[in-house]
C-alpha cells in the first residue's frame, strides 16, 4: 500500500484510539489547545498552531477540515456562530455567518392547500438557504488570523483529495438520510456506493471517500477567497443545480451575502463572566436564563444529582423554552426584546413560577405561543421526537498558547443538509429553512415550536440552537477559562448549560463535564429526556413522583470543550466520548 493509502487508514485507527482512551481524565497541554468532533479536524487545527498561528487559524482550519470528512454535520454549504476572544486587547467578537433565506422565500412556501408537507422544507433544493460558511471562515481569517488562507486550507484540500476513510458515525448518519441522498445523483456519487443490485447504499466500514470536486473548490477559495464561492463558476453551478431542482436560490442572493457581528449576550454565573452567543441564536438566551434561574433559585449551588435541584433545572429549561417560541426571531426583522428577557426582574418572575414540588405542564403554557389553547398544536404535521441519527452541526473549541479563544459552531442543518451537491463543485448544500417556523405552532425537524416571530421571509435568518460560549475566570473576567459547545440540535443549548454547571458548581475536569450524563426538556414536547446512562433509578423515581415525563433515550450531542486552569495557566482539552471526536494541544 502507498503512502497515500496509509494515511488515510492511520487516521482511522488514530480515531479509534482516541475514542477508546477519552473516558480518561483530561491531560494538561503547556501550549494551545483544541477539541473537535474529528481527529483529522484536531490535527489540522494543531498543525496550525505549531506553524505560529493562533486560535482562529486553527479553529478556521479545523473548520473546513470538518467540511471535508464530516458532510453529515457541516459544509462549505452551510453557516455558524462564532465567539473570538483576543487575549490582548480583552475584547470578545462575535460572528453571525448563518444561512439566510433566499429572496424568493415566503412564509408559506411549504403549505399545500394550507398543510405543512413533511420533508419540503429538510429534504432537496427547496430546503436551501444561502449559505454563509465560506465568508464566514474567510472574514474569521482575515480579521484575527495570523496565516494566509493557503496554509489554513492546505490540510482540508489534501483530505479532499486523498480521502477518508468511512467511520461508524458516518455509517450511522447516512444510512437515516440515504433515501434523501439517493434524490441527488451527485450526492448518491459521493457519498454512497452501489450495492449487489445497484442501488447507491451506505458505504462499508474503511471505504474511501475521495472528493476531487471539493478539493478543486477549496483550492480556488485558498487562492481568490470569498468571490471564489459567491460568484464565479462555483456560484453558477450552485445557483443551476438548485433552480433546475425547483428550489430559489439565485446569484442576486450570493452576491447579496453579508455576515453580521452583533455584540455578545453576557451574564454571570457564580462570579464568573459568561458570554454566548445572541439572537439570531435561541441558544445563547437559554443559557442566560437558566443559568441565572439556577443561580436565585440555588444561590449555594447545586448538588450533584440532587432531585429536587434536577427538578428546578428542567422547569427553568422549560420555561426558557417557551421564551424563545413567544419572542425570538431574526432581530432584523423582528423587535426581540432581549434587554427584559434577559433581566434580573424577568429571570425572577420566571424562577418564581416554578413549583418546587411538582412539574408544570407544557399544556398550561402553550396558549399564549401558538395562538390557541394546546389541542391546536398539529402534532400529525412533524416529528414531535428527532430521530437521534438524523442530528447534525459540530462544534469547535480552541484556546492558544497566549490566551486567544474560539468557540465555533457550525452546520448544514440536518445531516447531510439538503442532501443537494452542486454539480462539478462538491458543495454539500444545507436545508437550513427547516429552522424557521415553516407554519407557527407546528414543531420543525427537531420537534421544537416556534411561532410568527420566526416565519419564514426573504433575507431572514432562522432561529437557532446553536450556543457557542465563553466562561471566564473568576479571579480574571478577561481571560477565558473555558470554551464550549455542541451540536445537537434543540438539545445544544442544554449541553452546554450542563457542560457549564459540571465545570463551576461541581469542580469536574473537561473529560468528565462533557462526558456526564444528560437532561434535555424542550417545552414540547412534554417529557424529560434522560440519557440511559444519566441518573440512578431511584433519581428517576424522584422525578416522576414530582409529575416529570421520563424518556429513556441514547446519549446525545458531541460537547467539545478547552479548559485553561486560571491556577497553573495549563490547558485541557476534551472532546465528548459519545462519538468519533479528538482534543490535542501544544506540549
Amino acid at each position: 500500500m502507498g503512502a497515500a493509502g496509509r494515511q488515510p487508514f492511520r487516521a482511522l485507527g488514530l480515531a479509534v484510539l482516541l475514542v477508546a482512551t477519552q473516558a480518561g481524565a483530561a491531560r494538561p497541554y503547556r501550549g494551545g489547545a483544541v477539541a473537535t468532533a474529528y481527529p483529522p479536524a484536531s490535527e489540522a487545527a494543531l498543525q496550525m498552531l505549531e506553524k505560529g498561528g493562533n486560535a482562529v487559524d486553527a479553529a478556521v482550519a479545523a473548520a473546513f477540515v470538518a467540511a471535508v470528512v464530516g458532510p453529515y454535520h457541516s459544509g462549505v454549504g452551510g453557516g455558524g456562530f462564532a465567539l473570538v476572544h483576543d487575549a490582548k486587547s480583552a475584547v470578545t467578537q462575535v460572528l453571525d455567518f448563518r444561512e439566510v433565506a433566499p429572496k424568493g422565500a415566503s412564509r408559506d412556501m411549504y403549505l399545500r392547500d394550507g398543510a405543512l408537507v413533511p420533508g419540503l422544507s429538510t429534504d432537496g433544493a427547496l430546503s436551501v438557504a444561502v449559505p454563509g460558511a465560506v465568508a464566514g471562515y474567510l472574514e474569521l481569517l482575515a480579521k484575527h488570523g495570523k496565516l494566509k488562507p493557503a496554509v489554513v486550507l492546505a490540510p482540508a484540500i489534501r483530505l479532499a483529495k486523498q480521502g477518508f476513510w468511512v467511520t461508524p458515525k458516518y455509517q450511522q448518519m447516512a444510512t437515516g438520510r440515504a433515501e434523501c441522498l439517493r434524490q441527488d445523483p451527485e450526492a448518491a456519487r459521493i457519498f454512497l456506493v452501489p450495492n449487489a443490485q445497484g442501488t447507491p447504499d451506505v458505504p462499508p466500514l474503511g471505504h474511501l471517500i475521495q472528493q476531487p470536486d471539493l478539493a478543486r473548490t477549496l483550492g480556488l477559495i485558498a487562492r481568490s477567497g470569498a468571490k471564489a464561492f459567491y460568484a464565479g463558476p462555483v456560484a453558477q453551478a450552485m445557483v443551476k443545480t438548485v433552480k433546475d431542482a425547483g428550489g430559489l436560490l439565485t446569484q442576486e442572493d450570493l452576491t447579496a451575502y453579508k455576515t453580521r457581528s452583533p455584540a455578545p449576550l453576557e451574564t454571570t454565573y457564580r462570579g464568573h463572566r459568561i458570554l454566548t452567543m445572541p439572537p439570531p441564536s435561541a441558544g445563547g438566551l437559554a443559557v442566560v436564563q437558566v443559568l441565572g434561574m439556577l443561580q436565585q433559585l440555588r444561590p449555594q449551588g447545586v448538588p450533584y444529582r440532587d432531585p429536587e435541584s434536577l427538578h428546578l433545572y428542567v422547569e427553568a429549561v422549560r420555561r426558557a423554552y417557551v421564551d424563545r417560541a413567544k419572542y425570538l426571531g431574526d432581530p432584523a426583522f423582528v423587535q426581540v426584546p432581549l434587554e427584559r428577557l434577559t433581566s434580573p426582574g424577568h429571570i425572577a418572575d420566571l424562577a418564581g413560577g416554578i413549583d418546587p414540588k411538582k412539574a408544570t405542564s407544557s399544556a398550561s403554557l402553550l396558549a399564549p405561543v401558538t395562538g390557541g389553547p394546546a389541542s391546536t398544536l398539529k402534532k400529525d404535521a412533524g416529528p414531535l421526537t428527532p430521530e437521534p441519527e438524523k442530528k447534525n452541526t459540530t462544534h469547535i473549541s480552541v484556546i492558544d498558547k497566549d490566551g486567544n479563544a474560539v468557540a465555533m459552531t457550525t452546520t448544514v442543518n440536518y445531516s447531510f443538509g439538503s442532501c443537494v451537491v452542486a454539480k462539478g463543485t462538491g458543495v454539500l448544500l444545507n436545508d437550513q429553512m427547516d429552522d424557521f417556523a415553516a407554519q407557527p405552532g407546528v414543531p420543525n425537524a427537531y420537534g421544537l415550536v416556534t411561532g410568527e416571530p420566526n416565519a419564514i421571509q426573504a433575507g431572514k435568518v432562522p432561529l437557532s440552537s446553536m450556543s457557542p460560549t465563553l466562561v471566564f475566570a473568576k479571579e480574571d473576567p478577561k481571560r477565558v477559562m473555558l470554551a464550549v459547545g455542541s451540536p445537537g440540535g434543540s438539545t445544544i443549548p442544554t449541553t452546554v448549560i450542563q457542560a457549564i454547571s459540571n465545570v463551576v458548581d461541581q469542580g469536574m475536569d473537561v473529560t468528565r463535564a462533557v462526558g456526564a450524563g444528560r437532561l434535555h426538556h424542550q417545552y414540547l414536547p412534554d417529557e424529560l429526556w434522560v440519557d440511559k446512562w444519566g441518573l440512578e433509578p431511584a433519581t428517576l423515581s424522584a422525578l416522576e413522583a414530582k409529575g416529570h415525563k421520563i424518556r429513556r433515550v441514547d446519549g446525545w450531542g458531541d460537547a467539545e470543550a478547552v479548559y485553561s486552569d486560571p491556577r497553573t495557566d495549563l490547558r485541557y482539552s476534551s472532546s465528548d466520548p459519545r462519538n468519533e471526536g479528538a482534543a490535542t494541544g501544544q506540549d
